[in-house]
């Protein structure tokens, strides 16, 4: 995977998952995710929660078709994606709305797929020409 500077001032020079370099370290992660965190057990146990936000989903459907509203239907399964995702990570995802969890993924999405001199030219890493580091 490619070294993205902006990756780099995210993660501030921890290591993670989503990004790691093929290596030890990432085959180590990938056995523990394979053995512990994506098994058929645990996949089923957040069967309710999906379905809990699913139901809510449908739900805002219904009612937006019977007040004959306009949805976006793109958005609408983007934050179903969204909510159901963050259900199954924290928990009752109502406890961190304060924190505009949803906003914080977007914007660290866009800041990631932002095309960025200095992943190509390592040399222009040094004088951060699109500001992209100090927005992380």
């Amino acid at each position: 995977r490619p070294k993205l500077q902006v990756l780099q001032s995210i993660y501030n020079g921890k290591k993670g998952i989503a990004f790691t370099e093929y290596g030890p370290y990432w085959r180590s992660v990938r056995k523990l995710c394979s053995q512990q965190l994506f098994t058929v057990s645990k996949i089923e146990s957040f069967a309710p929660s999906r379905k809990d936000v699913l139901t809510h989903f449908i739900e805002s459907l219904k009612k937006a078709a019977t007040t004959k509203e306009v949805v976006n239907i793109s958005k609408m399964v983007g934050n179903l994606n969204e909510k159901m995702t963050l259900k199954m990570i924290l928990g009752p995802v109502e406890r961190y709305e304060e924190f505009n969890i949803q906003e914080l993924i977007e914007e660290l999405t866009n800041m990631v797929g932002v095309f960025n001199l200095a992943d190509f030219v390592p040399f222009f890493g040094a004088f951060d020409l699109q500001v992209l580091c100090l927005c992380v």
